[in-house]
């Protein structure tokens, strides 16, 4: 290969002229064109008829220079994957410190603005603490998405018909000037997810590539069904095991992304973007979405060529049911004076929660944590009518005292909250689907209709 050359000359000129011994690696043109063939070059330096000369060892190292290729790729995809794996954690115990605090904050703003008279010049200032503390509230969601701690409610679908209708909403988010064209297999595409989710992902991916693109151009979508096989595996993704997957693709022909910012697309808060024209959460929400669904993401781009994100999803196995739709049944009054016990470590919390249930006129009990709970009900008179209890708690978690409330108390209902996600509470176990959860920060409203929910639906075993 001519970029090869000058090495070996140099090399070559040393062992005739300094009498050293040089190896060197280098690329040979095969005949029917690339891709080249690898070889390395050892050369000495002998006397032949009283003539100092070079004598040359040529060897073919094509395969090992792939292998070598491969495992470096290999290396740098592990190195990217842990590295995420660590951002993501900060960023979960971030985001769920924040949504205690935002939790407390739009709470206590939202009881003081029910108290004062809409007149008050109060109101506006509070008004403007309550925005700011829901649009918080919407960057630490970002957040828990990418640490993969996202509250999710999947259904199995159809991917590729829920691709198609999304994209026909999608449309109106593309200039005029870029052409949004798709192009989704015939046959039926089952996964388990969450729609809402999968739009988030959609509205990301054709966001970025729309701004990607300046004046005219094109963004592609594409979606089909593929075999991951070991050799997939080994070659190109961490954490993804062998199976059955749907593979989506957004391409786009716009400015591409330079090398060296291809490593850091999905962490949180980096952006290319002007100081105010962008959060940084675009691409790592996608990515935590991406990974909390088993899934992997991956970006090929050239500069000045345009960009590919592909995603692979584990396509659902099992026959899809279609779920039955009910009919919503009336919603009885919320009882007055029914007994509800609080359990929550965060004071604050503990407080807001108490004030909010009594604004309400229920009858409140409130304890930091399993053993004051417990000791609570066991010298209560009369009966605990529900159980609002944190999922992370001191000495025992929730749904352990859930569990121990309900063997002395069959008919007790529970409503579980946190700041996480109900399947990532740090390690404790799992809350199984069904099972009423209400994730902080919320509004007064939301944990009202969720009481309301609870209070008339079937008693649910943990």
């Amino acid at each position: 290969h001519p970029d090869d050359q000058p090495e070996i000359k140099r090399k070559m000129h040393n062992v005739l002229h300094f009498d050293t011994e040089e190896s060197a690696e280098f690329r040979m043109f095969h005949k029917n064109g690339p891709p080249y063939k690898w070889a390395m070059l050892r050369g000495k330096r002998t006397i032949i008829g009283n003539e100092p000369c070079v004598v040359v060892v040529v060897t073919e190292i094509t395969e090992l220079k792939v292998a070598e290729q491969q495992q470096k790729k290999l290396q740098e995809q592990l190195l990217q994957y842990q590295k995420m794996e660590l951002i993501g954690q900060l960023a979960g115990g971030i985001a769920h410190d924040f949504n205690n605090a935002l939790a407390a904050i739009i709470g206590n703003t939202e009881l003081v603005l029910n108290k004062l008279d809409p007149a008050n010049p109060a109101v506006s200032n509070i008004r403007d603490i309550h925005k700011l503390a829901t649009r918080s509230a919407d960057l630490t969601r970002q957040l828990l998405a990418f640490a993969r701690k996202q509250v999710a409610m999947p259904q199995v679908f159809n991917l590729t018909e829920a691709i198609s209708e999304s994209l026909l909403l999608h449309q109106r988010l593309i200039d005029d000037n870029i052409k949004l064209e798709w192009n989704l297999c015939d046959e039926p595409i089952q996964v388990k997810f969450d729609p809402t989710q999968l739009e988030q992902i959609l509205s990301n991916l054709l966001i970025n590539a729309r701004e990607a693109i300046a004046g005219s151009g094109c963004i592609a979508v594409k979606c089909g069904g593929v075999q991951f096989g070991m050799d997939d595996v080994e070659t190109g993704a961490p954490g993804l095991s062998t199976g059955n997957y749907a593979k989506l693709s957004v391409t786009d022909n716009g400015s591409g992304i330079e090398a060296s910012v291809l490593p850091h697309i999905f962490e949180p808060f980096f952006t290319t973007k002007e100081v105010g024209k962008g959060t940084g959460l675009g691409l790592s929400t996608v990515y935590g979405i991406v990974r909390q669904n088993s899934g992997h993401i991956e970006c090929h781009s050239e500069p000045g060529k345009g960009t590919t994100f592909n995603i692979w999803l584990p396509r659902h196995q099992e026959p899809h049911e279609e779920m039955d739709v009910l009919a919503d049944k009336p919603q009885a009054e919320l009882k007055s004076k029914v007994t509800i016990m609080v359990v929550e470590d965060e004071p604050y919390i503990l407080k807001l929660v108490q004030d909010i249930l009594e604004s309400y006129d229920f009858a409140v009990l409130t304890a930091a944590d399993g053993d004051e709970c417990l000791h609570a009900a066991e010298t209560r008179e009369y009966q605990i009518d529900l159980l609002i209890t944190d999922v992370v708690l001191p000495t025992m978690n929730g749904i352990e005292l859930s569990q121990v409330l309900q063997k002395e108390n069959p008919g007790l209902k529970c409503l579980f909250m946190s700041a996480h996600a109900p399947e990532s509470a740090n390690g404790q176990k799992k809350l199984r689907d069904g099972v009423d959860f209400i994730q902080k920060p919320f509004s007064i409203d939301d944990f009202i209709h969720a009481i309301d929910r609870v209070l008339n639906s079937e008693i649910e075993k943990i």
